[in-house]
């Protein structure tokens, strides 16, 4: 009797303890779907063509700090639940150190809850936007992912905030947070979740990605997780506790003492492991990325032969992809906008007192932010042939300047005007105007001296109506000859390594001509630059020894090459 009684005490210790939240393991997904480790050299900071680089003070950096990060898909092995149907929610938390202010600096995503979710099936998303389009704001940004098993039977605090979560989802954009009040709400959720749940986390990751600069030294013996573009896998094996695994004390063997203690617990496991909700073997072994692939599919697993068998079932992971580029502006108008958010913080201090009345009142403060969204996202974007970073370039051999812009529908030109402020001397004329775009011509004012565009700078200036208000876009405008040989110097600074020398490379403006480059060349392969007042500075080491050849080119068609010997050819 005693020992019956002993193994009962026993099986119901072990079925009421917690999980472990065990090992996760994080690949990266070469070209051709294989896995490998996600660590590259800090190198690759410098110049790698796929890495996503930190915006610069002066915002240049020639599109490669723009980013999106996507949830792709997810398989869920095992979910701590005693009747096999669960409810899962993911939470992802991304921080950029820009202000400060952890306020305005995290952004909060919020996907479910998925209901009825059993064991061993894959979730019911494909390719959920987390975060992005956006520029790359800060040296690291730092993800976290917490995926929660939340069970409506738990408790009656469970079951509102459930209900909260999936009533409010759609009004407040918990899955794509766009105002403060918006990005509130979340963060509070998540902190909820994170305090009634903490012993339902399914996964729980945190990591920081660092983003490419050029000023990083070049090192042959540090390793970083960049922040590039392509594809994450997240992979986590389940951890053992006594009554889960026979081999606790033991450990697979390795430790013969501990087979004592595993023997007396092999009842007590075999009851809980036969009428308890516990990872099975496959899910506790240690994970090896051999025989597996990524595919359209997701992880899969390959034969010999290397062709794809079937997904992946023996452990939970996701799949996130990194994608460089995009349009940044509505991250832009998302991140402007601050309504308060004193209701909000007021409804989620007491999650169980969630009142229609008070939802509704939180709605239409919402639906209003939403509007002044859409008046934020209206603006005027300059199209010319002869622009770039929103700034329009004169050639001074042409007599003539086309300056073309496109707008969004709900916009009204109302007046367009040109304003020098040295001795450039423009008049205006309308080319075409049509629904959303417009193109006028610049000439330069007729004076007894020239009738050239004298060199200098002004300001196209337009006056648009939005929504019954006025507003003014200004776009710089730049007055000089094409770039030429006679436009920039170059001077390098060699480094001794230990048998052989690297150098790096500058370009310096002698004739305010900097602004116009728009490629650069090094011995014919395209090479990536930063752009410091009159200084631009060729991203990387470079170790060719005699003479190389740089190709500058600019946006009103001119080209500069410059021949630099930084090693001797010996």
């Amino acid at each position: 009797m005693k020992l019956i009684t002993l193994l009962l005490v026993s099986f119901l210790l072990t079925a009421c303890t917690s999980n472990p939240m065990g090992t996760i393991s994080i690949r990266s997904v070469d070209q051709k779907g294989n896995l490998e480790s996600p660590l590259v050299n800090s190198a690759e900071l410098i110049d790698d063509k796929y890495t996503i680089f930190k915006t610069e003070e002066d915002g240049s950096t020639s599109g490669d700090d723009a980013y999106a990060i996507y949830l792709t898909d997810s398989y869920l092995k095992y979910l701590s639940d005693w009747w096999g149907i669960n409810e899962v929610i993911f939470v992802v938390e991304f921080t950029e150190a820009v202000t400060g202010n952890r306020e305005t600096d995290t952004t909060t995503k919020i996907l479910g809850p998925y209901e009825n979710m059993a064991d061993g099936i894959k979730a019911p998303f494909f390719n959920k936007a987390l975060y992005g389009p956006k520029k790359m704001e800060s040296d690291l940004l730092t993800m976290n992912i917490k995926v929660y098993e939340y069970d409506l039977d738990e408790s009656d605090q469970s079951s509102a905030m459930l209900e909260f979560i999936a009533s409010a989802a759609e009004s407040f954009s918990l899955s794509n947070p766009v105002t403060l009040g918006e990005i509130k709400v979340a963060k509070e959720i998540a902190n909820t979740l994170l305090l009634a749940n903490e012993n339902d986390l399914v996964m729980n990751l945190d990591v920081d990605f660092v983003a490419g600069n050029a000023d990083y030294v070049s090192s042959n013996h540090s390793n970083v997780l960049p922040l590039k573009s392509g594809q994450f896998i997240i992979v986590k094996q389940e951890g053992c506790s006594v009554g889960t695994c026979y081999d606790y004390f033991s450990n697979d063997w390795s430790n013969l003492p501990g087979l004592i203690p595993d023997f007396f617990m092999l009842i007590p496991t075999t009851l809980n492991r036969a009428f308890t909700d516990t990872p099975d073997r496959s899910s506790l072994k240690e994970f090896k990325d051999e025989g597996l692939k990524v595919t359209k599919a997701g992880l899969t697993t390959i034969n010999k032969q290397g062709a794809p068998i079937g997904i992946y079932k023996d452990k939970t992971w996701l799949r996130l992809n990194i994608v460089k580029g995009g349009d940044t502006s509505q991250w832009t108008a998302r991140k402007a906008l601050y309504p308060s958010a004193e209701e909000i913080e007021a409804l989620l201090k007491n999650p169980n007192s969630f009142e229609t009345e008070n939802l509704q009142n939180i709605t239409q403060g919402l639906i209003k932010a939403q509007q002044s969204l859409v008046e934020a996202k209206a603006g005027i974007t300059l199209t010319s042939l002869q622009s770039q970073k929103e700034t329009h370039f004169i050639d001074q051999a042409n007599p003539t300047s086309d300056l073309c812009i496109k707008y969004t529908n709900n916009i009204d030109i109302i007046q367009a005007t040109f304003t020098s402020t040295d001795a450039l001397a423009v008049d205006l004329s309308l080319l075409s105007d049509s629904k959303g775009a417009s193109c006028y011509q610049l000439s330069p004012t007729a004076t007894d001296d020239a009738k050239a565009f004298a060199k200098g700078s002004g300001s196209f200036i337009v006056n648009y109506g939005v929504n019954g208000k006025v507003k003014v876009k200004s776009i710089p405008v730049l007055a000089n000859n094409k770039i030429t040989n006679e436009d920039f110097a170059s001077e390098c600074t060699v480094f001794n390594g230990e048998g052989s020398k690297s150098y790096q490379l500058k370009l310096i403006d002698l004739n305010n001509k900097v602004e116009q480059v728009t490629n650069i060349t090094l011995a014919d392969t395209d090479t990536s630059f930063t752009i410091n007042k009159n200084d631009i500075s060729l991203g990387g080491m470079f170790s060719a020894a005699g003479s190389q050849t740089i190709t500058i080119k600019g946006i009103l068609g001119g080209t500069a090459n410059l021949s630099k010997e930084c090693i001797a050819d010996t």
